[in-house]
């Protein structure tokens, strides 16, 4: 188990949920200018602790470095908004909440390898935690859910797209690309007006540029580096338990009983994906081990220290 990788994982997806209280102060704000400026404010930090060396991305990556600020940014907080306003936050909260089980099930096959069933069982419950915390209730449309759904894509594309970017270029680069990026599209929609803020509104982008874009951007994305996008998508359901956390010490409301259930839940699918793997018994059992016991160990070492690959630690197979 890679300590540092669930911990920093965990801290991102805590501190996105924990924005979510404050990009309520945003509503009077057009929506397209806050962000260009979140994300334009978050893509300078970056350049700064990088002393501005952020690399020459290839015609490939800076096309993905595209879709992760288009897909994960720009449409993703779209459709969020939408959703929310046609089918209320909660009902858009349990379906943006099925992106853990959707990263399980996609990750295999754009790796060519089967879902493994204890991701999946792993997900399964971590939804099930997060649809909890969220709640639902009857406010249901067709294009209400249709937003929902693309806000789902979006969460999803956020992580694929960004996986194969992060060997090279390195966390703080994707970020900081895919920020400046995201402010470039968002100008463009907002069709260069951005109105000056008042302080509630400069208060809450500060707070989405520095601990949202530049610290939990850069976390989730070595995090990703780390431990895969598949057992990293467990922890997007941290998210809605870290809104209602804050929720509850902001308006001082006690968790409800299916906030603590909803949240027992997401930890047991956490704790779960991130047990290690057993290793499997060589095939011939015992006697296999035994031959291997009587053969001696220096057939062995010599046979182990002749392949690479037994030099290298494994690497996942989609990055």
């Amino acid at each position: 188990m890679r300590i540092t990788g669930w911990i920093g994982g965990a801290a991102a997806a805590s501190l996105v949920g924990a924005s979510f209280p404050v990009s309520e102060a945003l509503v009077d704000y057009p929506y397209a200018a806050g962000q260009c400026i979140r994300y334009a404010a978050g893509a300078l930090i970056l350049t700064v602790l990088l002393k501005g060396r952020l690399g020459r991305p290839t015609a490939k990556e800076f096309a993905l470095l595209s879709g992760v600020a288009g897909v994960g940014m720009v449409i993703f907080n779209l459709a969020v908004l939408g959703a929310v306003d046609r089918i209320g936050a909660t009902n858009a909260g349990v379906v943006i909440g099925a992106s853990p089980v959707a990263l399980a099930l996609i990750v295999p096959l754009v790796a060519r390898r089967r879902p493994q069933p204890r991701f999946v069982a792993a997900a399964l419950l971590v939804m099930a935690g997060a649809a909890l915390v969220n709640g639902a209730d009857e406010r249901v449309q067709a294009l209400g859910l249709a937003l929902a759904l693309t806000a789902l894509a979006g969460e999803v594309g956020f992580t694929l797209l960004a996986a194969p970017l992060l060997p090279r270029l390195g966390a703080m680069r994707v970020a900081a690309w895919a920020s400046w990026i995201a402010s470039a599209q968002l100008l463009v929609l907002s069709a260069g007006d951005l109105p000056a803020p008042s302080t509630d509104d400069l208060a809450a982008i500060a707070y989405l540029a520095v601990i949202t874009t530049a610290l939990a951007f850069v976390l989730w994305f070595r995090a990703v580096q780390t431990l895969g996008a598949d057992r990293a998508g467990l922890l997007i359901g941290l998210m809605p338990v870290a809104a209602v956390a804050v929720d509850a010490l902001l308006n001082g409301r006690a968790p409800s009983p299916a906030d603590i259930a909803g949240t027992a839940l997401v930890a047991m699918g956490v704790v779960y994906g991130a047990r290690p793997a057993k290793a499997r018994a060589p095939r011939g059992g015992t006697r296999a081990a035994s031959s291997a016991s009587r053969a001696g160990t220096s057939s062995t070492c010599r046979a182990a220290s002749s392949s690479p690959a037994a030099a290298l630690p494994a690497r996942s197979s989609h990055r």
